[in-house]
């Protein structure tokens, strides 16, 4: 999850910090967490989304307007991140301090005890055999798979998945990416994300083998 910029244009070289690009044309993804780290990235220098050119693009179109030189940078996540490395990006700017990682599973009450605990068993089994997983994983989605294997490598060093019961950091995290969005305008109203959060699984998570 980072800002790219295209090496291959003369434009790369006034870049050098992420002010640089006040009133440039940055691709992003909207309403995800490529969305949410370029808001908060731009307020860590006092700027807003007004301050720059931000256009809203998926991925498969994003990685085409910044591989033609369309972007002055681009915010992403995943596989377009080593993709665009590996057409020449660099990285100017990470996400890793910003975003916590967290995410909520949704699944019906008679099945989600079961559920984490498979969950945190296939969490468990790609980190022991993150080869093999690549590999698999780059086959069924038709990724390359030296960018699977280089995207599952980075996750485990920068944050292991796991399952963990819920703790009050991780719903400010989740309050605060409302809040931005809100601030931002991309939700009409201010939400409270604390009722989405059931702490009754806890022991279901803590007795998983």
């Amino acid at each position: 999850m980072v800002i790219n910029i295209p090496v291959s244009s003369l434009r790369a070289a006034i870049y050098k910090k992420f002010a640089d690009l006040k009133g440039k044309k940055i691709g992003y993804v909207k309403a995800t967490t490529a969305h949410y780290f370029l808001i908060k990235m731009l307020a860590q220098e006092g700027l807003t989304l007004k301050d720059v050119n931000a256009v809203a693009l998926t991925i498969p179109d994003g990685l085409s307007a910044f591989t033609r030189g369309d972007l002055d940078a681009w915010a992403t996540y995943g596989y377009a991140i080593q993709q665009a490395q590996k057409d020449g990006a660099k990285v100017l700017k990470s996400a890793k301090n910003i975003l916590s990682g967290n995410f909520t599973i949704v699944a019906a009450p008679s099945a989600i005890a079961d559920f984490l605990c498979r969950i945190q068993k296939s969490q468990d089994w790609q980190a022991s055999h993150i080869d093999a997983w690549s590999k698999n994983y780059a086959k069924a989605i038709g990724v390359d798979e030296t960018l699977v294997l280089k995207e599952a490598k980075e996750g485990l060093k920068q944050r292991r998945s796991q399952v963990l019961p819920i703790y009050p950091q991780a719903i400010a995290s989740r309050q605060d990416v409302a809040d931005t969005f809100y601030r931002a305008g991309v939700i009409p109203t201010k939400v409270n994300v604390k009722p989405l959060w059931d702490g009754s699984f806890t022991n279901a998570i803590n007795q998983c083998k």
